[in-house]
């Protein structure tokens, strides 16, 4: 067995920061992404290219996948919550959230903008 996988594995390579969310009087935890969760969200986004992203969709994965209780370690939201998280909760927060979680897990609007590109999906490609 090779040391430098044992050390690879035994790293800790996750992130985590509290966020403030003044219009819900709360702080929530945002973690990132694993490598799987992010790369079945850029997959589910992939799909018929960065024009035809389901935004809601996407964001819902973000918020169920990345948004923790900082006291209870769980996840805040799960895909009950998403009828109305989606439909009574303000655009602005959820953007905003979604955007950090991203933002965390290393999708930036510059990576968003390329997937699906060279995919035999994508017009470009």
């Amino acid at each position: 067995m090779s040391n430098l996988r044992d050390q690879i594995r035994s790293a800790s390579d996750m992130e985590s920061e509290a966020v403030e969310v003044p219009e819900w009087g709360v702080t929530v935890e945002i973690r990132t992404m694993t490598g799987r969760q992010r790369a079945r969200i850029m997959t589910e986004m992939a799909h018929g290219g960065i024009e035809n992203v389901d935004v809601e969709h996407l964001w819902s994965s973000v918020l169920t996948t990345c948004i923790y209780d900082p006291e209870s370690g769980e996840n805040v939201f799960t895909d009950d919550d998403l009828e109305w998280l989606m439909t009574e909760k303000s655009a602005a927060v959820i953007d905003r959230l979604s955007r950090r979680c991203l933002d965390v897990s290393g999708i930036t609007e510059d990576g968003a903008d390329e997937v699906g590109k060279g995919s035999s999906g994508s017009p470009t490609g």
